[in-house]
């Protein structure tokens, strides 16, 4: 990889670092020979200016349609700035040109709007290319894939099935095999394929339309395309396969990488924790402020708004005065702390020291049906900052007076309990 931009260099071109990120997940990560982020001129103080990080934008599902906007601007940026240019990584290479007002894509020659339908799939596809052969026959292919499959091959097909009575939505997965043809997957390494065409038929159905994929079952689906049957066990391991790859469950654990993400890029400040309560341990994400300590936890309520709960934590040094574990004053230093009830102590399991939980405070989302892993990312970055959000969040403004002069050692603390709740 060093060697391929070492070579460019020395042809001239400058090497710039792409990156398309959502709620703090990377989406895709690529390297140009052209700069892609938007000429602002007359802003001196833009806030993004020269930045090609590109953030998606997020609404009430509708982040993939952002991701495709962004792909489809960075690309127009570049070609504002040159009629040819390159995005690469360590495995594949996107060459683009633009000549008098034809565009071509690998050699491909697009329209414009071919173009700006098929780059976000390529883009994606990039970014988990194991080599450039491969990527290149699958540039070679979509380029002359109907949009409806393209788009299903970003956002994967969303089918719903029943198993008995039981109503299940999930997500296949589906790829190009052939200039005419594409593949679904209804099982690790089992796929059915059918031409182009009845595969667009099978996309519309699963989006309502009514032909004659509507409502078909999952061993139907492989009847029609090998005109074979599945026997009653290989039935029940591809349900219970598109069960585990339910939409639902798959935007949790993709939220909860998210989770992980955060723990290792701002390591130090955000860390991961747990809170025992009486039904075992909570997964927890402890963050510290630049003023305040604080613990958000998974209480596992499932309402989509306010799954977490989120407290101030304050180091029981801070205190003195202490009789049976009570803490009633504040050490010299600290202010806006009050007199602790015993309610407010939690210990830690290993070193056992004491300290002050402030809350649960109540931090809403705009929308229902946000992921778990989405509610932590959003407590954590507002918590990152706190000093910013007390103007910002009404429910931090009280905590704006308090200062302490011992901070939690965080990464001192295991698992924190409330007695009587273990």
């Amino acid at each position: 990889m060093n060697e391929k931009i070492k070579e460019l260099r020395e042809k001239g071109n400058t090497i710039h670092r792409v990156t398309i990120t959502s709620r703090q997940r990377q989406l895709t990560s690529f390297f140009s020979t052209v700069s892609t982020h938007t000429e602002y001129r007359g802003y001196r103080y833009y806030r993004n200016r020269g930045s090609n990080d590109h953030q998606v934008r997020t609404g009430n599902d509708q982040t993939v349609n952002y991701y495709g906007k962004t792909a489809i601007k960075l690309v127009n940026n570049s070609f504002k700035r040159r009629n040819a240019f390159v995005f690469f990584n360590e495995n594949a290479k996107l060459v683009l040109q633009k000549i008098d007002s034809k565009y071509f894509l690998n050699g491909n020659k697009v329209t414009k709007t071919r173009l700006n339908s098929v780059i976000p799939t390529v883009l994606m596809k990039m970014n988990i290319s194991k080599d450039s052969e491969s990527f290149s026959k699958f540039v070679d292919m979509i380029v002359d894939s109907d949009p409806v499959i393209s788009s299903a091959i970003i956002n994967k097909i969303e089918y719903t099935f029943f198993n008995g009575d039981k109503k299940i939505i999930t997500l296949l997965n589906i790829e190009k095999t052939g200039k005419e043809h594409s593949a679904i997957e209804l099982y690790e390494g089992m796929w059915v394929e059918f031409k182009d065409t009845k595969i667009k038929s099978f996309i519309n159905s699963c989006r309502g339309n009514r032909n004659k994929f509507l409502g078909v079952s999952p061993e139907e689906l492989y009847y029609l395309s090998r005109n074979e049957f599945l026997t009653p066990s290989e039935i029940q391991v591809v349900y219970a396969f598109l069960e585990q790859n339910r939409k639902s469950a798959l935007v949790e654990q993709r939220s909860m990488e998210l989770f992980k993400d955060l723990t290792e890029r701002f390591k130090g400040k955000i860390f991961e924790r747990g809170m025992r309560f009486d039904e075992g341990v909570q997964q927890a994400m402890a963050v510290k402020g630049k003023q305040l300590d604080w613990l958000v936890v998974d209480k596992g309520y499932k309402a989509g708004r306010q799954d977490v709960s989120t407290y101030a934590v304050i180091c029981g040094s801070n205190y003195s005065n202490n009789h049976d574990g009570l803490s009633h004053s504040a050490i010299a230093g600290c202010k806006g702390l009050n007199s602790v009830r015993k309610d407010q102590l939690l210990y830690d399991e290993v070193s056992k020291k004491p300290y002050v939980f402030l809350g649960p405070i109540c931090i809403d989302q705009a929308h229902t049906g946000i992921s778990i892993g989405d509610q932590f990312a959003a407590r954590s970055m507002a918590l990152l900052n706190d000093v910013h959000s007390f103007n910002q969040v009404s429910t931090l403004r009280g905590y704006e007076r308090m200062f302490v002069v011992n901070r939690v050692d965080w990464d001192a603390v295991s698992v924190l309990f409330k007695p009587g709740e273990v």
